[in-house]
Protein backbone atom coordinates (compact mmCIF):
# COMPACT_ATOMS: atom_id res chain seq x y z
CA UNK A 1 0.00 0.00 0.00
CA UNK A 2 1.31 3.42 -0.97
CA UNK A 3 1.09 6.59 0.60
CA UNK A 4 0.02 7.85 4.07
CA UNK A 5 -2.06 5.19 4.98
CA UNK A 6 0.76 2.67 4.60
CA UNK A 7 1.94 4.98 8.40
CA UNK A 8 -1.10 3.80 10.04
CA UNK A 9 -2.28 7.39 9.61
CA UNK A 10 -5.38 9.12 8.45
CA UNK A 11 -5.00 10.37 4.79
CA UNK A 12 -4.73 14.49 6.15
CA UNK A 13 -1.85 16.55 6.27
CA UNK A 14 -2.13 17.21 9.83
CA UNK A 15 -2.86 13.94 11.12
CA UNK A 16 -0.70 14.32 14.65
CA UNK A 17 2.27 12.53 15.21
CA UNK A 18 1.20 10.62 18.18
CA UNK A 19 -0.19 8.09 15.87
CA UNK A 20 2.61 7.49 14.41
CA UNK A 21 4.00 4.06 15.92
CA UNK A 22 7.55 4.72 16.90
CA UNK A 23 7.12 3.90 20.56
CA UNK A 24 6.01 0.37 19.05
CA UNK A 25 10.16 -0.19 18.42
CA UNK A 26 12.13 -2.58 19.91
CA UNK A 27 15.68 -2.72 20.14
CA UNK A 28 15.86 -5.37 17.04
CA UNK A 29 13.66 -3.36 14.66
CA UNK A 30 14.33 -4.29 11.00
CA UNK A 31 17.69 -2.32 9.78
CA UNK A 32 16.23 -2.31 6.11
CA UNK A 33 15.92 1.69 4.81
CA UNK A 34 13.41 2.06 2.60
CA UNK A 35 12.29 5.71 0.49
CA UNK A 36 9.10 7.23 1.31
CA UNK A 37 6.91 8.75 -1.90
CA UNK A 38 6.03 12.02 -2.21
CA UNK A 39 2.65 12.04 -0.76
CA UNK A 40 3.92 11.30 2.78
CA UNK A 41 5.97 14.04 3.12
CA UNK A 42 3.70 16.45 5.04
CA UNK A 43 3.24 13.59 7.68
CA UNK A 44 6.86 13.37 7.90
CA UNK A 45 7.18 17.16 8.55
CA UNK A 46 4.23 17.07 11.48
CA UNK A 47 6.39 13.66 12.60
CA UNK A 48 9.78 15.70 13.17
CA UNK A 49 7.94 18.08 14.84
CA UNK A 50 7.50 16.05 17.86
CA UNK A 51 11.33 14.63 17.74
CA UNK A 52 14.74 16.68 18.12
CA UNK A 53 15.62 16.88 14.71
CA UNK A 54 17.46 20.05 13.27
CA UNK A 55 15.19 21.74 10.46
CA UNK A 56 18.20 20.69 8.15
CA UNK A 57 16.20 17.95 8.04
CA UNK A 58 12.85 18.61 7.34
CA UNK A 59 11.08 17.90 4.20
CA UNK A 60 9.90 21.68 3.56
CA UNK A 61 13.66 22.60 4.40
CA UNK A 62 15.01 20.30 1.89
CA UNK A 63 12.10 20.82 -0.89
CA UNK A 64 13.27 24.14 -2.28
CA UNK A 65 17.02 22.59 -3.30
CA UNK A 66 15.00 21.21 -6.35
CA UNK A 67 15.46 24.80 -7.60
CA UNK A 68 19.09 24.41 -7.82
CA UNK A 69 19.13 21.31 -9.50
CA UNK A 70 19.78 18.82 -6.49
CA UNK A 71 17.38 16.53 -5.70
CA UNK A 72 15.96 15.60 -2.53
CA UNK A 73 15.54 12.06 -0.59
CA UNK A 74 13.94 10.88 2.08
CA UNK A 75 14.39 7.46 3.45
CA UNK A 76 13.35 5.38 6.73
CA UNK A 77 14.67 2.62 8.66
CA UNK A 78 12.73 -0.03 10.22
CA UNK A 79 8.93 -1.25 10.12
CA UNK A 80 6.80 0.62 7.32
CA UNK A 81 4.19 1.14 9.90
CA UNK A 82 6.51 2.13 12.80
CA UNK A 83 9.70 3.44 11.46
CA UNK A 84 12.92 3.53 13.96
CA UNK A 85 15.00 6.25 11.95
CA UNK A 86 14.69 9.28 8.84
CA UNK A 87 17.17 10.72 7.05
CA UNK A 88 17.02 13.48 4.40
CA UNK A 89 19.78 13.26 1.35
CA UNK A 90 20.06 15.78 -0.98
CA UNK A 91 21.58 14.33 -3.94
CA UNK A 92 23.84 15.37 -6.86
CA UNK A 93 24.93 13.62 -9.69
CA UNK A 94 23.15 10.98 -11.71
CA UNK A 95 23.33 7.54 -12.43
CA UNK A 96 26.35 5.44 -11.26
CA UNK A 97 27.76 8.81 -9.94
CA UNK A 98 25.89 10.52 -7.57
CA UNK A 99 26.87 12.42 -4.02
CA UNK A 100 24.71 12.23 -1.31
CA UNK A 101 24.33 15.43 1.54
CA UNK A 102 23.48 14.27 4.65
CA UNK A 103 22.45 17.48 6.78
CA UNK A 104 22.32 17.27 10.66
CA UNK A 105 21.01 13.16 10.66
CA UNK A 106 19.97 10.78 10.51
CA UNK A 107 17.29 11.14 12.87
CA UNK A 108 16.41 8.96 15.62
CA UNK A 109 12.79 8.86 15.92
CA UNK A 110 12.52 6.76 19.61
CA UNK A 111 14.43 8.87 22.06
CA UNK A 112 14.97 5.50 24.36
CA UNK A 113 16.60 3.97 21.42
CA UNK A 114 19.96 4.58 19.52
CA UNK A 115 20.78 3.49 15.78
CA UNK A 116 22.32 0.15 15.50
CA UNK A 117 25.59 -0.59 14.02
CA UNK A 118 23.19 -3.10 11.63
CA UNK A 119 21.29 0.18 10.57
CA UNK A 120 24.14 2.55 10.41
CA UNK A 121 25.38 -0.06 7.94
CA UNK A 122 21.87 -0.23 6.13
CA UNK A 123 21.90 3.26 5.02
CA UNK A 124 25.45 2.70 3.54
CA UNK A 125 23.87 -0.16 1.86
CA UNK A 126 21.16 1.73 0.59
CA UNK A 127 23.53 4.22 -1.19
CA UNK A 128 26.18 1.81 -2.66
CA UNK A 129 22.74 -0.10 -4.33
CA UNK A 130 21.71 3.07 -5.88
CA UNK A 131 24.83 4.59 -6.77
CA UNK A 132 26.39 7.01 -4.77
CA UNK A 133 30.03 7.82 -5.11
CA UNK A 134 30.02 9.15 -0.86
CA UNK A 135 28.18 10.18 1.51
CA UNK A 136 28.24 13.74 3.38
CA UNK A 137 27.59 13.57 6.87
CA UNK A 138 27.38 16.35 9.58
CA UNK A 139 25.85 15.97 12.63
CA UNK A 140 26.13 18.35 16.12
CA UNK A 141 26.55 15.24 17.67
CA UNK A 142 29.91 13.46 17.52
CA UNK A 143 29.09 10.73 18.76
CA UNK A 144 26.67 9.65 16.26
CA UNK A 145 29.38 10.59 13.85
CA UNK A 146 31.68 8.35 15.78
CA UNK A 147 29.06 5.34 15.06
CA UNK A 148 28.65 5.77 11.13
CA UNK A 149 32.57 6.11 10.94
CA UNK A 150 32.60 2.79 12.90
CA UNK A 151 30.48 0.98 9.65
CA UNK A 152 31.84 2.47 6.69
CA UNK A 153 35.23 3.48 4.74
CA UNK A 154 35.39 7.02 7.00
CA UNK A 155 37.28 10.50 6.22
CA UNK A 156 36.70 13.25 8.24
CA UNK A 157 36.61 15.87 5.54
CA UNK A 158 34.28 17.45 3.93
CA UNK A 159 34.42 16.01 0.00
CA UNK A 160 31.79 18.58 -1.41
CA UNK A 161 32.53 21.98 0.42
CA UNK A 162 30.44 24.33 -2.05
CA UNK A 163 26.74 23.20 -0.56
CA UNK A 164 27.16 23.68 3.06
CA UNK A 165 25.02 22.69 5.95
CA UNK A 166 25.46 26.60 6.61
CA UNK A 167 27.80 26.49 9.33
CA UNK A 168 29.05 23.70 8.90
CA UNK A 169 31.90 24.01 11.75
CA UNK A 170 31.67 27.47 12.30
CA UNK A 171 30.22 28.54 15.72
CA UNK A 172 26.75 29.37 16.52
CA UNK A 173 26.07 31.84 19.04
CA UNK A 174 22.86 30.63 20.79
CA UNK A 175 21.10 32.25 23.52
CA UNK A 176 18.90 29.88 25.83
CA UNK A 177 15.54 31.18 27.00
CA UNK A 178 14.00 31.24 30.20
CA UNK A 179 10.28 31.58 30.57
CA UNK A 180 11.00 35.00 32.28
CA UNK A 181 11.04 37.68 29.38
CA UNK A 182 13.43 39.45 32.50
CA UNK A 183 15.73 36.72 33.29
CA UNK A 184 16.29 36.02 29.68
CA UNK A 185 17.18 39.87 29.15
CA UNK A 186 19.37 39.99 33.09
CA UNK A 187 21.57 36.80 31.08
CA UNK A 188 22.68 39.76 27.94
CA UNK A 189 25.46 42.03 28.28
CA UNK A 190 25.20 44.98 29.90
CA UNK A 191 25.31 47.32 26.15
CA UNK A 192 22.35 44.94 24.46
CA UNK A 193 19.93 45.42 27.21
CA UNK A 194 21.27 49.57 26.85
CA UNK A 195 20.37 49.05 22.91
CA UNK A 196 17.36 47.72 23.49
CA UNK A 197 16.06 49.95 26.02
CA UNK A 198 16.92 52.74 23.89
CA UNK A 199 14.87 51.69 21.26
CA UNK A 200 12.08 50.73 22.99
CA UNK A 201 12.44 54.81 23.74
CA UNK A 202 12.89 55.79 20.14
CA UNK A 203 8.94 53.92 18.94
CA UNK A 204 10.11 51.19 16.54
CA UNK A 205 7.44 49.78 15.48
CA UNK A 206 7.34 45.33 15.47
CA UNK A 207 5.37 43.39 13.11
CA UNK A 208 5.63 39.38 12.64
CA UNK A 209 4.18 37.97 9.24
CA UNK A 210 4.53 34.24 8.15
CA UNK A 211 3.82 35.67 4.18
CA UNK A 212 6.86 35.75 2.03
CA UNK A 213 5.20 39.00 0.80
CA UNK A 214 7.08 40.53 3.36
CA UNK A 215 9.82 39.13 2.95
CA UNK A 216 9.92 40.40 -0.75
CA UNK A 217 9.33 43.76 0.52
CA UNK A 218 12.19 43.68 2.45
CA UNK A 219 15.12 42.48 0.05
CA UNK A 220 16.27 45.94 -1.09
CA UNK A 221 17.43 46.41 2.20
CA UNK A 222 19.33 42.67 2.77
CA UNK A 223 20.92 43.33 -0.63
CA UNK A 224 21.90 46.80 0.65
CA UNK A 225 23.22 45.39 3.82
CA UNK A 226 25.14 42.41 2.81
CA UNK A 227 27.16 44.87 0.13
CA UNK A 228 27.59 47.31 3.00
CA UNK A 229 29.18 44.40 5.44
CA UNK A 230 30.57 42.92 2.71
CA UNK A 231 28.86 39.42 2.90
CA UNK A 232 27.38 36.84 0.25
CA UNK A 233 23.30 35.98 0.20
CA UNK A 234 24.11 32.65 -0.56
CA UNK A 235 20.37 32.05 -2.14
CA UNK A 236 18.54 34.13 -4.46
CA UNK A 237 14.98 35.38 -2.76
CA UNK A 238 13.44 33.05 -4.97
CA UNK A 239 14.84 30.22 -2.90
CA UNK A 240 13.76 31.86 0.26
CA UNK A 241 10.27 32.50 -0.66
CA UNK A 242 10.15 28.69 -1.72
CA UNK A 243 11.38 28.05 1.58
CA UNK A 244 8.87 30.34 3.69
CA UNK A 245 6.08 29.23 1.93
CA UNK A 246 6.86 25.61 2.40
CA UNK A 247 7.64 26.16 6.24
CA UNK A 248 3.85 28.04 6.40
CA UNK A 249 1.70 25.26 6.76
CA UNK A 250 3.48 23.90 9.72
CA UNK A 251 3.96 27.35 11.37
CA UNK A 252 7.13 27.37 11.09
CA UNK A 253 8.75 30.30 10.12
CA UNK A 254 8.48 34.20 11.00
CA UNK A 255 9.56 37.52 8.95
CA UNK A 256 10.01 39.74 11.83
CA UNK A 257 10.29 44.37 10.67
CA UNK A 258 11.21 46.83 12.56
CA UNK A 259 9.57 50.41 10.99
CA UNK A 260 10.27 54.19 12.51
CA UNK A 261 7.80 56.83 10.80
CA UNK A 262 6.54 54.31 8.18
CA UNK A 263 10.29 53.38 7.16
CA UNK A 264 11.61 49.93 7.11
CA UNK A 265 15.01 50.01 8.92
CA UNK A 266 15.17 45.97 10.23
CA UNK A 267 14.05 42.91 9.10
CA UNK A 268 14.73 38.98 10.00
CA UNK A 269 13.71 36.13 8.99
CA UNK A 270 13.17 33.01 11.56
CA UNK A 271 12.63 29.34 11.38
CA UNK A 272 12.06 26.62 13.62
CA UNK A 273 12.53 23.28 14.54
CA UNK A 274 11.24 21.66 17.83
CA UNK A 275 13.93 23.47 19.98
CA UNK A 276 15.65 25.79 18.36
CA UNK A 277 14.79 29.33 16.57
CA UNK A 278 17.19 29.55 13.22
CA UNK A 279 18.00 33.31 12.21
CA UNK A 280 18.69 32.73 8.88
CA UNK A 281 18.43 36.55 7.22
CA UNK A 282 19.16 40.06 9.67
CA UNK A 283 20.03 43.28 7.96
CA UNK A 284 19.48 46.66 9.34
CA UNK A 285 19.48 50.20 8.03
CA UNK A 286 23.04 51.83 8.82
CA UNK A 287 21.04 54.77 10.22
CA UNK A 288 19.57 52.59 12.62
CA UNK A 289 21.84 49.93 13.52
CA UNK A 290 21.30 50.78 16.81
CA UNK A 291 18.16 48.68 16.58
CA UNK A 292 19.35 45.66 15.98
CA UNK A 293 19.39 44.52 19.10
CA UNK A 294 15.69 45.24 19.34
CA UNK A 295 14.43 43.16 16.97
CA UNK A 296 16.18 39.59 17.53
CA UNK A 297 15.05 40.40 21.26
CA UNK A 298 11.32 41.14 20.09
CA UNK A 299 12.19 38.02 17.49
CA UNK A 300 13.56 35.51 20.11
CA UNK A 301 10.81 36.07 22.52
CA UNK A 302 8.12 35.31 19.88
CA UNK A 303 9.84 32.31 18.96
CA UNK A 304 10.20 31.30 22.04
CA UNK A 305 6.07 31.44 22.55
CA UNK A 306 5.81 29.41 19.91
CA UNK A 307 8.22 26.69 21.46
CA UNK A 308 11.80 27.18 20.37
CA UNK A 309 13.00 27.79 23.24
CA UNK A 310 16.46 28.81 22.13
CA UNK A 311 17.51 31.12 19.54
CA UNK A 312 20.14 30.55 17.30
CA UNK A 313 21.90 33.93 15.85
CA UNK A 314 23.90 32.28 13.40
CA UNK A 315 27.90 32.43 13.23
CA UNK A 316 29.69 35.46 14.18
CA UNK A 317 32.54 35.84 11.52
CA UNK A 318 34.55 38.94 11.68
CA UNK A 319 32.90 42.14 13.44
CA UNK A 320 29.38 40.16 14.04
CA UNK A 321 30.98 38.17 16.90
CA UNK A 322 31.00 41.10 19.13
CA UNK A 323 27.70 41.98 18.36
CA UNK A 324 26.89 38.35 18.97
CA UNK A 325 28.27 37.89 22.57
CA UNK A 326 25.66 40.70 24.05
CA UNK A 327 23.40 38.30 23.94
CA UNK A 328 25.38 34.93 25.13
CA UNK A 329 29.04 34.52 26.59
CA UNK A 330 29.95 31.41 24.85
CA UNK A 331 29.45 30.15 20.76
CA UNK A 332 28.61 26.70 20.10
CA UNK A 333 30.71 24.45 17.81
CA UNK A 334 29.65 21.92 15.91
CA UNK A 335 32.25 18.56 14.73
CA UNK A 336 33.24 18.83 11.14
CA UNK A 337 31.95 16.75 8.45
CA UNK A 338 32.58 13.15 7.80
CA UNK A 339 32.96 11.67 4.55
CA UNK A 340 31.49 7.77 3.65
CA UNK A 341 33.72 6.75 0.49
CA UNK A 342 31.24 3.98 -1.02
CA UNK A 343 33.44 3.92 -4.07
CA UNK A 344 36.80 4.38 -4.25
CA UNK A 345 38.45 5.09 -7.73
CA UNK A 346 35.25 7.14 -8.26
CA UNK A 347 35.79 9.16 -5.13
CA UNK A 348 39.82 9.32 -6.09
CA UNK A 349 38.77 10.80 -9.33
CA UNK A 350 36.17 13.18 -7.53
CA UNK A 351 39.22 14.79 -4.94
CA UNK A 352 40.93 15.71 -8.28
CA UNK A 353 38.24 18.29 -9.54
CA UNK A 354 37.67 19.76 -6.66
CA UNK A 355 40.43 22.10 -7.03
CA UNK A 356 38.72 23.41 -10.88
CA UNK A 357 35.50 23.01 -8.75
CA UNK A 358 36.76 25.87 -6.29
CA UNK A 359 37.21 28.20 -9.67
CA UNK A 360 34.26 27.85 -11.59
CA UNK A 361 32.05 28.06 -8.53
CA UNK A 362 31.52 31.62 -9.41
CA UNK A 363 29.85 30.41 -12.83
CA UNK A 364 28.15 27.59 -11.05
CA UNK A 365 26.25 29.79 -8.74
CA UNK A 366 25.29 32.44 -11.42
CA UNK A 367 23.94 29.19 -13.67
CA UNK A 368 21.77 27.65 -10.54
CA UNK A 369 21.23 30.81 -8.98
CA UNK A 370 21.31 33.98 -11.19
CA UNK A 371 23.19 36.04 -8.63
CA UNK A 372 27.26 36.16 -8.47
CA UNK A 373 30.00 35.89 -5.91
Amino acid sequence: MNGPQRLGMPMHMTAPSREFGVMRLQRTAPANWFELPAQDLPIWNNVLGNTKASIYQYPFWNEPYRRIHVRPRYLACGPEDSPLAFTSILSLGFGPAKIGLIFRGPVQLNPGLQLSQNSLAGLLNWARANGYVFLRFTHSDAEVLADIAAVGNAQYVDACPYLLDYPVTSEDYVVAQSDSAEETLASFDREARRKIRRGCEAGYEFQSTDSAVGLSHAWDLHQDCSHRKHFRLERPLSFYVDLMRGAQFYNRVRHYTLSLNGKLVGSTLVFRDSTMAHCVLAAFDPAHRQSAALLHWHSMRDMYRLGAHDYNLGPGPGSLARFKRQFCKSSRAYPGALTIVLKEGWFRAWQKTLPIAKHIRPMLRKLAFGITD
